[in-house]
């Protein structure tokens, strides 16, 4: 950037050019135009003449003294100009810079954004392929489907019937299943009143009791049968003995309430129950701290059955609410037992 020069006497700009060539003279900080510089030359001519001739020295000196004043001022001038000048120029670097730099920035931010469209074209192209062959496929579809509907018109008819026959046919279902129903809770007065006469008809059929031990020999079997090691054949003999509802069975039968095979246990438990044998309730009472749920559950359902009472017993809750609903059972016992 190219530096200003101004005359401190007459403030007129001066050239680079002019003081390269020697017409304008600057000396540090202060400049002085050409024409000043002649004036200047000019006074001094005029002074040396009059200092020849003697008569014009006061007023030479007082011109001096004024044009050093003048100089004075137009110098301090110079100063605050030239302070001016700089600050202007510093302004100006600064503003170059500030622009040069935004001018940086907004480079960078235009080639980001040319990135960023550049990105988006390619992105919308893709898409737009895509949405064309999409567009394809579904028109194929629409076709198509436009076919089989065309298709189907002429069913329409058809389908009406079709579902009127569909309605009568569900309301025949209906009733079907409503004496299906009925059938069933029927077939279930059977089933009980069958099990109960098969029952009577095993301990009315059953062979005559010996003298020595009061039980028929197949009933006698099954007892000692109770007995024996294998775990699996004492659960035969208890299925077996469960049909024959004799109380001399029971001691028998409560026996199995401490089988080491929870499955006897459970059978036991079972058929006491089904004989509705009030004096096992102690027996089913002590049951209720089984190991197995399922063992103290079948427990609880034949006391219920035996005393026609429920004490709110759960087989799979915690231990302290299982003793205290036991507790319960035995309490209605030392009330009722007798």
């Amino acid at each position: 950037m190219t530096d200003l020069f101004f005359c401190n006497v007459c403030d007129q700009s001066v050239p680079v050019a002019r003081l390269e060539a020697g017409d304008a003279i600057r000396h540090g900080g202060r400049v002085i135009c050409p024409t000043c510089c002649d004036a200047v030359a000019m006074a001094t001519k005029v002074e040396s003449g009059k200092s020849k001739g003697g008569s014009m020295v006061i007023p030479l000196l007082l011109g001096l003294i004024a044009c050093v004043g003048v100089v004075f001022v137009y110098l301090q001038m110079d100063r605050i100009r030239t302070d001016m000048t700089e600050q202007v120029n510093d302004a100006k670097l600064d503003l170059h810079r500030s622009l040069t730099s935004a001018s940086e920035e907004q480079n960078d931010g235009l080639a980001s954004l040319d990135a960023r469209i550049g990105s988006m074209q390619q992105t919308l192209q893709v898409g737009f392929s895509e949405g064309i062959e999409n567009t394809a496929a579904v028109d194929m579809r629409v076709r198509e489907v436009a076919g089989q509907v065309d298709r189907l018109e002429g069913l329409a008819d058809g389908q009406a019937t079709m579902q009127q026959t569909i309605r009568t046919i569900q309301a025949q279902l209906q009733i079907q299943e409503d004496g299906l129903r009925e059938a069933r809770t029927g077939q279930q007065f059977l089933r009980d009143g069958m099990a109960d006469l098969e029952r009577k008809i095993v301990v009315a059929t059953a062979a005559a009791p010996t003298e020595e031990g009061g039980f028929s020999s197949e009933v006698q079997g099954l007892v000692d049968q109770l007995k024996d090691d294998d775990p699996l054949r004492r659960v035969a003999a208890i299925e077996k003995l469960s049909k024959f509802e004799d109380p001399a069975l029971i001691p028998f039968v409560e026996g199995l309430l401490e089988d080491s095979y929870e499955m006897n246990r459970f059978y036991a438990a079972n058929t006491l129950g089904n004989w509705e044998a009030m004096a096992s309730v102690p027996a089913l009472i002590a049951t209720l701290g089984d190991d197995f749920a399922f063992v103290r559950k079948e427990a609880n359902a034949a006391l219920v059955k035996i005393t026609k009472e429920d004490m709110g017993y759960d087989s799979k809750a915690g231990e302290k609410d299982r003793d205290k609903a036991a507790s319960k059972w035995s309490d209605w016992w030392k009330a009722n037992g007798q």
